[in-house]
Formats: structure tokens, C-alpha cells, sequence
């Protein structure tokens, strides 16, 4: 049986991309594209370290591709790429149509089951996508869905045979609401497909989350050994080159934000 490992994307183009990021703190639109780049590069490099036959990119815009291959090439020729990858343009004009599409299309291209992620999760321990790929794989006639659930009740892994028709996320509308964790639960549940939950981590959306990563980076940077979590290389140089670090606010523990050292 084959596999794919499929990143599910926007190019990272000024103003397009972690725009609340932009609205809600220090960073410019040019600095949030940085940093969505650097957390592509880590994501594909991530993948790139697991069993998966192959590695797929569900791209938006259809404009920009240029800049994609280059993140591609820049990896390939650094050594950090172990598959082929594929490119596939997300279709649609809603969030559950462009899944959709891709899920559609990477099946067309005859893989057995898939592991969906976003690209904004850079830490994220292949080891973890390695066992999404080998419970799809041994147990692929029970056809389970995989979920690993993020923060907000969100979804930053997705794993499926492809026993799983496309239609189904528009059909019912799973994606919506920010109660997707909900949503897929009741299908799977009405629908007799074996539900497997995967431990929960935090994507990078908001400030708070901005603040995690750079405290995690610390973390790991200083580490003598890491379990479930990967060094993502590659945003942790732009974080240093953007000279982000963490403020708090006085008698506030929770109140932290982001500055830039040279912002006074």
C-alpha cells in the first residue's frame, strides 16, 4: 500500500498569510510571511522524516507558485527532502471544498491513506505522524480516522483511507464554527468509522501561541534529549533574526506579548 503525507497550505505572500498575528501584534505583514515560510520549510522537512511514501502540498493561491518551488528546491538542495513531492491546488471557495479537493485529488494519484497537517505547527514530533501512518496502515480495512486535535478545538493532523469520500466535508459541513473536534466526532460516531485521537498540540494563530513557541524553542534549544517535539530549525532562525522575545506585563501572570528587542 502507499502513503502520502499531504501539507495543506497558503503560499506564504505578504498579507495572506497569519494575519491576525499581523493585527494583534508587533509583527508586519512582511515579518508574518518570514515566519509562515520558515514554518513550511520546518513542516516539509518534518514530513520528509517519516515512513510516508511521498509528500504532497495543498497549495493556495494558484498565483505565487514560483515562491513554493523555491522553498522546495532550497530544501532539496540542503538535504533535507528523503521523497518526491507533489503539488495540488486547493479548489473550492470554501475551507471544506478546498479540503475536500485535496483529499480528492490525492486519492485520484492511487495512495491508500493519507496524513493531512497544516503547516503551522513547526514542533510537531514526526514520530507522532509516523504513528498516525502505521495504525492507517495496519488497520486500513477497519478504515479509522485519525484526529489530532489543537488548540481552539481545532484539527493540525488528519489521517484517512480512502474509504473517505471528499464530499463528506461539504456534505456535512465539518469544518465550520471552530467545532470541528465536535463535528467529526458525531460523523465517525453515526457513521461507524473507529475514531483514533492523537495527543493535542497548539498551532500558531494568535499572539498567545507565538508566545509558546518562542518558550518552547528556549526549551528545546537548551535540551539534552527531546520527546514529542522536533527542533523547527528553520523558524527558529527567523524568530532570532526578527529579535522577538517575550514581555509580561506587571502583576499580570498570564499577560505576556510579544516585542522586538530594538523596539523601545
Amino acid at each position: 500500500m502507499e502513503s502520502a503525507v499531504v501539507i495543506f497550505t497558503k503560499i506564504p505572500i505578504p498579507g495572506l498569510v497569519k494575519t491576525r498575528l499581523t493585527r494583534e501584534t508587533c509583527l508586519s505583514e512582511l515579518d508574518t510571511a518570514r515566519l509562515a515560510e520558515a514554518m513550511l520549510k520546518d513542516t516539509i522537512t518534518l514530513a520528509s522524516m517519516t515512513v510516508a511514501d511521498r509528500i504532497q502540498i495543498g497549495y493556495y493561491p494558484q498565483e505565487n507558485t514560483t515562491d513554493l518551488n523555491e522553498i522546495i528546491n532550497t530544501l532539496r538542495n540542503e538535504g533535507r527532502l528523503n521523497q518526491p513531492i507533489d503539488l495540488i491546488l486547493q479548489d473550492g471557495s470554501d475551507f471544506n471544498q478546498r479540503f475536500g479537493s485535496i483529499v480528492k485529488e490525492s486519492f485520484k494519484r492511487n495512495y491508500d491513506y493519507i496524513v493531512i497537517l497544516g503547516s503551522d505547527l513547526p514542533f510537531l514530533d514526526p514520530k507522532v505522524i509516523n504513528k498516525a501512518l502505521i495504525y492507517l496502515s495496519e488497520n486500513f480495512h477497519e478504515n479509522p480516522v485519525i484526529i489530532g486535535p489543537s488548540s481552539g478545538g481545532g484539527i493540525y493532523l488528519f489521517g484517512i483511507t480512502n474509504s473517505f469520500n471528499f464530499s463528506w466535508f461539504t456534505d456535512y459541513n465539518l469544518f465550520r464554527d471552530g467545532s470541528e473536534l465536535s463535528k467529526f466526532a458525531k460523523f465517525c460516531k453515526d457513521n461507524e468509522f473507529p475514531l483514533i485521537a492523537l495527543p493535542p498540540y497548539g498551532d500558531i494563530d494568535i499572539e498567545e501561541d507565538l508566545v509558546s513557541l518562542l518558550s518552547y524553542i528556549d526549551m528545546l534549544k537548551n535540551s539534552e534529549t527531546t520527546i514529542g517535539f522536533y527542533y523547527p530549525n528553520y523558524t527558529a532562525k527567523v524568530l532570532e533574526e526578527l529579535e522577538l522575545h517575550i514581555v509580561q506585563k506587571l502583576d499580570q501572570t498570564r499577560q505576556r506579548k510579544i516585542a522586538k528587542k530594538s523596539t523601545k
